[in-house]
This record gives structure tokens, C-alpha cells and sequence, in this order.
């Protein structure tokens, strides 16, 4: 039996969005340009302006982010805030899971994991004053927190086993959640075995019944691997709805139960 969650409940995440950024010839003093390995302190509850006003700190010393890539806007984008969401994602198109994984020496890694790309804009007041830099972190997620650090987030991904790096909801996943917890009840966990991309940034919404299908599709296909049961409801699927694609989400998430998963993987 499969089953398929209400259109009402799917809301997409858009973690591994991305679009690109046109270069201009705008020079930025260094200590307003975001560079590459820098490490940040901002939390997963704050606001955009929180985590572009977080000043850059020694990434041996706690921090919750490390700029995996950075690039710069074009004059004609405008105050950020104010961008449209496929301008958004248009500007940080490269700023995908791939590059994301590759920064963190994940390259080989096939699950979802815990660890989620943020783009990061100037504030009102930075574009304001000049500043024209774009970028993209990479956290760790626990549960709805960042993970503080002391060490830079490839370090800590090679120290990790691979298993504790995976992304799991506390129970059967309802709405879309960033929120991404440690796999440790069997019983109770719904782990996440793949986030596909359903458009680009300039796509319209294909309607919901086309969305649905695409991704009941991906869904059942991506679980059949690790899932066995022939009753209850053997994976999960969550898309996004015409409000999520209008905000910038464009990912559909499949999750099988975690015991599932255990007793039917060999490697991982």
C-alpha cells in the first residue's frame, strides 16, 4: 500500500535550489566581499539580515556556517528584500547540493544529509552602502538548530560516520521541515533517501496534479530499494504546492521508516 500525503500538507523546502548570478564590474573592499571558507555564528531562528550582518570569525572558534561559495550581483538586481524568489534563486544557481557536498568532501555520498546550503544577501542597508556580494553557507543541522562547530564543517564531516550524518524526522513527516534530526528510533524515525529538483528557477508551476505525479513517481522509485512492507505505508512523498513554488521551493522529498531502511541496507 502506498502511500501519498495531502496536496495541503506539501510544502517544499528550498534547500538545494539555485540559479546564477551575472558578474559585473563592481569591486567590493575585502572585508565587505564574502569569501570562500569563511565561518559565521547565526541561528537557524534568526532573520536573512541576522545571518548577512554575522561578522566573519576564526573557524576553530564556534560558528554554525562556512561559505562554500560566493559571487557577486549585478547592479540592476536591487535591495534583496525585495527580489522576486526566481531572481533569488537565479543568483545563486551555483550554489547546488553537488558543489555543496564537494566542499564538505561528501562527492560519493548517494543520501540526503544533514548538512543544508543557506544563500545570504545583503541587508537593506549593506546594498545600500555599496555592498553588492552574494553567497552561499553550509550548516549542519540538529533537529531545528545549527550545529556549532570548532572545527571547519569538512573536518567535522570526515571525522563523522557516515550514518550519523543522515537526515531523519522524529515521526511519519507531515509538511515540509528543514528541520532534519539524528536516525536514532528505529521505530519511529522516517529517514530521508532522496530531494530531487522539480524545476528550474524561471519555471512556472506545472499545476499540482503535475507536480504530484512527478514526484509520487521519483518517490516510489527511490524507495523501493529499502522498503519491504506490503501494509501500513511503505514511503512518504512531499511536494511543493503553487504557494511553496511561488516562494522559491522546488524540491520534492522522499522518506521511508527508518527500521525499514536499517533492516534492508546493507551499505549505505
Amino acid at each position: 500500500m502506498l502511500f501519498l500525503p495531502p496536496k495541503h500538507t506539501a510544502l517544499a523546502a528550498c534547500a538545494g535550489l539555485i540559479a546564477s548570478i551575472a558578474v559585473t564590474s563592481t569591486t567590493l573592499p575585502v572585508s565587505q566581499a564574502a569569501e570562500v571558507g569563511s565561518c559565521f555564528t547565526y541561528a537557524a531562528s534568526g532573520t536573512k539580515d541576522q545571518a548577512a550582518s554575522a561578522p566573519a570569525v576564526d573557524c576553530s572558534t564556534p560558528h554554525t556556517a562556512q561559505t562554500y561559495w560566493s559571487g557577486t550581483l549585478s547592479a540592476n538586481f536591487g535591495v534583496p528584500e525585495k527580489a522576486k524568489a526566481s531572481s533569488s534563486l537565479k543568483a545563486t544557481r551555483a550554489c547546488t547540493s553537488k558543489n555543496m557536498n564537494a566542499f564538505v568532501n561528501l562527492e560519493n555520498r548517494k543520501l540526503p544529509s544533514r548538512f543544508n546550503s543557506v544563500p545570504v544577501f545583503p541587508t537593506k542597508a549593506q546594498w545600500d552602502a555599496g555592498e553588492r556580494w552574494v553567497r552561499c553557507d553550509v550548516v549542519f543541522r540538529s533537529g531545528k538548530t545549527y550545529k556549532k562547530l570548532s572545527v571547519p564543517m569538512a573536518e567535522f564531516a570526515a571525522a563523522t560516520p557516515a550514518d550519523q550524518l543522515n537526515f531523519c524526522t522524529p515521526k511519519v513527516p507531515g509538511n515540509r521541515s528543514t528541520s532534519a534530526y539524528p536516525c536514532t528510533k528505529i521505530k519511529k524515525n522516517w529517514i530521508m533517501v532522496l530531494e530531487r529538483d522539480l524545476g528550474t528557477p524561471t519555471k512556472k508551476f506545472p499545476g499540482s496534479r503535475t507536480v504530484e505525479r512527478q514526484t509520487k513517481k521519483v518517490c516510489e522509485r527511490a524507495a523501493k530499494p529499502y522498503v519491504t512492507l506490503k501494509k501500513y505505508y511503505p514511503w512518504w512523498a512531499i511536494w511543493p504546492n503553487s504557494t511553496g513554488w511561488s516562494r522559491g521551493d522546488r524540491t520534492a522529498q522522499c522518506f521511508v521508516p527508518y527500521g525499514e531502511f536499517v533492516k534492508n541496507t546493507t551499505n549505505q
